[in-house]
Order: C-alpha cells, then structure tokens, then sequence
C-alpha cells in the first residue's frame, strides 16, 4: 500500500496520502470496508477472493496463491488419503477462526463426514496452531505461508499431505464500486508491484520462501517437493542451533575448568619460582601443549556432531513417506536398515578416527537407504582394495561428496538416464585415496540450478572446515580435489596414513 504513493507519483505526478486504522480483528476490518460509503477506504489481510465476499466488496487482483493446509497434532500419524483422515474425525477436535475461508474448509469436513464435530474457535492463525500443538486427536486449517513462519517460530504441528485447500488467491478489499479498483489493478499488474511484493515476502518469510508461496506456477508444480525439503531444512537448522548450543556450554565449561585449574598451578609454581624456575617453564610448556590439544579435540567433535542430525532427519523423513505410502513391507525394511545405520552413527559419533572398512559400512548403509527412496534413479558400487583395509579415517568424512555426488550429479539426469555411483577406497604410497566417481549432470550446470533455487551446500562447506581444522595442527595434510573427464565427475580426497602425528586418539 505505501508503495502505490511512488507508483502514483512517478505515473501521475500526484501526492497520495495514506491514513492507517488499526481495526483489531479480521472480521473487523472486512466488516468496516464492506458497510463503509467511502471509495478510498481499503483492507488488508489474508483475504481470500471467493464468491459470497464478491458480492459484498471489491477485490483488488490477488497478490499472493491462496492454499489452506491441513496441519494437526504431531502424535497424529502422517496420513495417507482424504479417507484415511475423514474415518478418524469421530476421535477429533477442530480449532478454526470464525468468518474465515479456513472456517469455511473445517465446516466442509464437518458437513460432509461427521456432523458432530466440535469446533473451538481462536483469535488468529498462531493462536489456532498452538491450540493443535498442545492437544491431542486435534487439527485446523492455516494459510500455507503462515504455516511455514509457524515454524520457524517453533510452533510444532505436523502438516499432513492430504485435504488443502486451494483459491483464487489473497487480495485487498475495498467497498463495491470504488473507483480506486482501475488504478489499483493497473499498479497490481505492474512490473514494480512484482518486485515490492517479492521484497516484503522475503523479509519476512524468508528468500527460500519466497519462490514457494509467490509463484503459482511453483505452488501447482513444485509444493509437494520444495516444501518437504524446506520443512527438514527449518526443522534440521533448529535442532543443530540446540546441539551447538549444547556443545558451546560443555567447551565453555571445559575452559573454565582448564582455567581454574591453571590458576591453582600458576599460584603454586609463584609461590615457589626461586626453587624450580626450569621445572616451571617446562610444565607450563608442556600445559600449552595440552590445553591446545585439547581445543583442537573439542572443535573436531564439535564439526562432527553437528553432521548427526542431517542424517538423523533425512531418513527420518523418508520413513515418513513409506509408512504414508501404506506398503508395510517396504516401511518395517527400510526402518530395519535405518536402525542399522543409527547405530553405526552413534557408536562412531564420538570416535576422532574409524576403519576404513566402518566408514566404506556408513556408507552402504545409507546409499541402501537413498536407492531405496530412488530405486530407478541409479546404481552404485563401494569397493575396498585389500591395501587399505587397515587404514583409518575420519569418520563421516566421505559422506558430503557422496551426498553431493548424487543430489548435484545424478539425481539431476533427465530423459530416464540412469545414474552410476562408483567408490573406491585404495592405498596409494603413504596415503589413503578414496576416488567418488559419477556420471551425473556437470556440476557447473547444477550449480546454476541449485542458485536458481538459492540454496547453498552446507554439509561440502562444513567438510572444507574440518579439512581446515584438521590441516591446521597435522604437518601431514589431508588433500580434496574434483575434476570433470568425459561425462563424469570425479571427486579425490587423499587421507596422511597413520592419520594423526601429534594428538592422540583415545
């Protein structure tokens, strides 16, 4: 609205002035622009453009796609069909806002499946699913995009995949026949609506949000995908913040003991410096020595235990899918597979170094798990020479560039082009070389694509950091290089053998 004063200006050469009310409700605000005389008078919120409110105001065009979704307490199961859902409404209990479109969606499921269904009624959006949140066998309706704000917020509902609800769209209100609706149709189709729009939508639900609740053709074609993965992401960012959380309290706790500790030694070695001068200066090197070994043991862990919880909720949310799909088989296998794989993760969380036979086992594991998800998509193959089966490495790290390799590589091949995934882990000299071969789409066209979508690889930038870290207090570096020959890609990573020359590992 404030920027229709400059669009106003610069076409017409005309000062507009805008007066804001705060009505203090949804209803409210409808209720004044629909009995008001006054041409100029407008309304905004979520408004949903439907044919009983035509006849009782004016639509400006519609800003933003108008999708309800379906979200319910997270003790619910993740629903596989409208049917599904509609048998369990006997046990349920509906929060909704009145005189509203998600009224409108509740009464509709009520009507047509179980008459007796008790609704309670909220103020707003957040307030409807924090109700949902805190009881159980209970659901609502909510506007796609506040869903999302929600939870970043940390409001945890779940958001079943069944029953949205899809409109013309959200727009602005105004009496009927208001002689502003021409001026305000020119401005809404303009090329610097379209741009005040994004720019507002982006402040406050995000750029990755942005494209997923702006564009219609995204919201009819791409939602289901884009909004899974936006989901895990929120949902993976909240939990590392609380793991590195965690971490940072231990290692502060950690100095202040390191420093308490050091005071007391520092005020023994003064009290008695005159008998022991040389004694003291070689304890206190050899403390230095210590304390630095010890940061350096604490960062490492903290790199990698922020890795878990990427693991953890990506299979996570594929045994979601499987259990939605209904095929039990395949659900209590995969689940099987992934306890598996859990186990491995956390027996090695808290080891500096593994076999290479561990990690090659981390691995097939979850290249199981992601075949399964994506069982005509690609192949893969992880061979071990016998030269290096008694090599070590840090653990977890080949997981990013295989990841990389089949998200940014393989998974973008089109035109039913099936991918082939090659790891070879092999004794070269002093080092251990592990090779990470694709054929998959050529990562300069695949970081266009991933841009397009303004993502960034975080699990490739948390690798280079732990290769940093590493590199910093080792004389013998470990080494990453990528080249493409042909139509593969091949990623390299050359691993020092022994792998650690100054700390210990134990």
């Amino acid at each position: 609205m404030e920027s229709l004063k400059s669009y106003v200006k610069v076409k017409y050469g005309v000062n507009l002035e805008v007066h804001w009310q705060r009505a203090g409700s949804f209803h409210n605000i409808f209720s004044k622009v629909r009995d008001s005389k006054c041409h100029g008078l407008f309304g905004w919120s979520y408004y949903s453009i439907t044919p009983e409110r035509k006849k009782e105001v004016e639509f400006s065009l519609p800003y933003m796609p108008d999708v309800n979704v379906l979200v319910t307490n997270n003790l619910e199961p993740m629903y596989a069909s409208p049917k599904e859902f509609t048998g369990r409404l006997r046990e349920m209990h509906a929060f909704t806002q009145p005189n509203t479109t998600m009224e409108t969606d509740v009464q509709t499921l009520q009507k047509n499946f179980y008459p007796k269904l008790p609704i309670t009624y909220s103020l707003n959006d957040y307030e409807i699913m924090r109700s949902v949140a805190n009881h159980n066998n209970s659901f609502g309706y909510v506007p796609l995009s506040v869903y999302i704000v929600a939870l970043q917020k940390d409001i945890r509902v779940k958001r079943q995949q069944v029953l949205s609800s899809h409109r013309q769209g959200f727009a602005a209100v105004m009496p009927l026949q208001s002689d502003w609706k021409p001026l305000m149709d020119e401005y809404f189709n303009s090329a610097l609506f379209r741009m005040k729009a994004g720019a507002i939508i982006a402040k406050y639900l995000g750029t990755e949000v942005k494209d997923l609740v702006f564009e219609d053709s995204l919201l009819m074609h791409g939602t289901a995908t884009d909004l899974v993965s936006l989901e895990k992401e929120i949902v993976t960012k909240r939990l590392m913040d609380a793991v590195v959380e965690v971490e940072q309290q231990s290692a502060l706790r950690n100095i202040l003991l390191v420093l308490f500790g050091s005071g007391v030694l520092l005020s023994i070695v003064l009290y008695s410096r005159f008998r022991t001068r040389q004694i003291l200066h070689a304890q206190l090197e050899h403390q230095k020595q210590q304390i630095e070994q010890m940061n350096h043991l604490l960062k490492m862990k903290i790199l990698q235990a922020r890795l878990n919880p990427h693991f953890l909720f990506n299979s996570l949310n594929s045994i979601q899918y499987f259990i939605a799909g209904g095929d039990k088989k395949v659900s209590l296998q995969y689940i099987s597979r992934f306890a598996a794989f859990l186990r491995k993760v956390i027996n090695y969380g808290d080891e500096l170094s593994i076999q290479v036979q561990d990690e090659a086992s981390l691995l097939r594991e979850y290249l199981w798990l992601e075949h399964c998800r994506f069982f005509d998509k690609f192949e893969y193959e992880i061979t071990v020479h016998p030269s290096a089966t008694e090599a070590s490495i840090l653990p977890f790290l080949t997981h990013s560039l295989v990841e990389s390799a089949l998200y940014k590589g393989i998974l973008h091949l089109t035109n039913g082009h099936k991918g082939k995934l090659e790891i070879e882990f092999l004794k070269e000299q002093e080092n251990l070389v592990v090779r990470i071969t694709d054929n998959g789409l050529s990562r300069s066209i695949s970081q266009l694509i991933e841009n397009k979508k303004e993502h960034t690889n975080g699990d490739e930038q948390m690798l280079m950091r732990r290769i940093e870290l590493f590199n910093a207090h080792h004389q013998r570096k470990i080494t990453a290089s990528a080249e493409e020959t042909g139509k593969k890609h091949i990623a390299t990573l050359a691993v020092p053998q022994p792998l650690f020359d100054l700390i210990e590992t134990n």
